[in-house]
């Protein structure tokens, strides 16, 4: 972590999977209420929410896709030359 000057807020969210999360300050926030700084890191740990998490995931699912198939074609390319080359 760079720097020493690091405000850290530990947030224990009332969602039953996380335990707690940790938020970095900016530094030229330092000097804003706390209780405007609890109600912000509140706000954003609630946009953070088991849809989002799904959204992102399902996302993914067809690079896994893409990969798989060319894992697929290099295997189905690999043994047709191997057959090829047993049959000379």
């Amino acid at each position: 972590m760079k720097g020493v000057n690091k405000l850290v807020i530990e947030v224990r969210p009332e969602n039953g999977n996380f335990e707690k999360a940790l938020l970095f300050l900016k530094p030229d926030k330092q000097e804003l209420p706390q209780k405007q700084i609890s109600d912000s890191a509140e706000k954003l740990l609630n946009e953070i929410d088991d849809k989002n998490i799904n959204k992102t995931y399902k996302e993914k699912i067809p690079i896994y896709l893409l990969l798989t198939g060319i894992a697929t074609g290099s295997a189905a390319s690999w043994l047709m030359m191997l057959a090829i080359g047993l049959m000379r």
